[in-house]
């Protein structure tokens, strides 16, 4: 097999040159894609729209966004078959491309020989207009745009879309997280009955989840983890804070008047919003997914019922954190999340949260660290 930095560069350079990728190279792993419609149009939650008139992609109702809607989703299967459970993949906030996911998903594959379902948060991946990831569409609107703030030093055409978005309207990281669960709890319910193609009825669900996946992941486990995935196991990787111990500002998730945007809504507004009688969101508020999202933004909030509900559930959960993350730092994950199953490492090369196996010339420490962490990650879902 061949190690992760080979793999990662075939990769990159089978799909930069437009190549349909139906097998991992080196790998007896394949490709299959499935489509998947969303049950939850725009007006399940309020119809948002901004005053961007820059995009029209951007100014239209997030209802609109017909990528949102109807996609694709990656499945990498391993040679030995099916297996009897699955794993699903949840990447990181503001991302564009799988790329960085498909030597992951098939260490995995691999190593457990289970099918790893590589599932896009709704506006991410393929579920965004592609020109929100265009530098040559994107770059010249941040002069009239997020450069007019002088404190916006991490602004860039990879967050541009993401960062106008989330100020104009923080409530999108509530509603756009809520079709995500949704959306997985449907993929999860086909699978588990038997009406998911490529799955027999009776699999079982497991999750790896990195970034704001694993906040997603949390979310899920907390709504759902003693019904739906009640044998369900979760493996977190750089991720596992709740929202007021996240940094969210970078060149590649948001700038930081996005980020304060968003701290602004959550922590002091977000529970108004709810309590509110001309909520727009008022049919959604008591649904268990909405409480474990609002138990999720503070490690204050709810916190008896989260932590007994994480405590019950702790044999089931797992996380793999870096010492040098800035984004999501270990201590935040601490607050809320058993520390027996917390291992921090710390690479001895440069890394950051966004980019944790960083691809260099002198790939053998990387590729050792990184077989290191989907071991033990294997070893946690097997």
């Amino acid at each position: 097999m061949a190690h992760y930095t080979e793999t990662y560069y075939t990769l990159k350079s089978l799909l930069k040159a437009g190549n349909q990728v139906q097998h991992i190279p080196g790998s007896d792993a394949y490709f299959r894609q499935f489509e998947f419609i969303s049950d939850t149009p725009g007006n399940v939650f309020p119809a948002i729209r901004t005053d961007i008139k820059a995009l029209s992609n951007i100014n239209s109702d997030d209802s609109l966004i017909t990528e949102n809607i109807r996609f694709t989703y990656p499945v990498i299967i391993p040679a030995s078959g099916y297996g009897n459970r699955a794993i699903i993949l949840l990447h990181g906030l503001n991302e564009r491309s799988w790329i960085k996911y498909y030597p992951w998903a098939e260490r995995l594959a691999r190593e457990l020989k289970r099918p790893v379902i590589l599932f896009p948060i709704s506006f991410h991946m393929n579920r965004s207009p592609a020109e929100w990831s265009n530098p040559r569409l994107m770059s010249p609107l941040l002069p009239s745009t997020r450069l007019r703030n002088r404190q916006n030093r991490s602004s860039t055409f990879a967050n541009l879309a993401l960062s106008l978005r989330l100020s104009q309207q923080p409530l999108r990281f509530f509603t756009s997280g809520r079709q995500s669960a949704m959306d997985l709890e449907k993929l999860i319910i086909s699978i588990q009955s038997g009406n998911h193609p490529l799955f027999a009825k009776g699999t079982g669900i497991d999750f790896f989840a990195y970034s704001i996946g694993a906040f997603l992941a949390q979310i899920m486990m907390l709504a759902y983890g003693e019904e739906l995935l009640n044998d369900t196991r979760l493996m977190m990787f750089c991720g596992g804070a709740p929202f007021n111990r996240m940094n969210g500002v970078s060149k590649l998730i948001m700038d930081e008047e996005a980020f304060s945007r968003l701290r602004f809504f959550y922590l002091r507004q977000f529970e108004k919003e709810l309590s509110s009688t001309d909520n727009p969101l008022s049919p959604d508020v008591e649904s268990p997914a909405t409480k474990a999202f609002n138990a999720m933004i503070d490690s204050q909030r709810l916190r008896e019922w989260r932590n007994h509900r994480f405590e019950k559930m702790q044999k089931r959960i797992s996380t793999i954190a870096l010492k040098n993350d800035e984004v999501i730092p270990p201590s935040g994950i601490s607050e809320i999340m058993s520390t027996k199953n917390l291992k921090i490492l710390d690479f001895p090369f440069e890394y950051t949260h966004e980019n944790p196996f960083p691809v260099m010339p002198a790939s053998e420490e990387v590729d050792h660290w990184f077989e290191k962490v989907f071991a033990e990650a294997s070893a946690f879902l097997k």
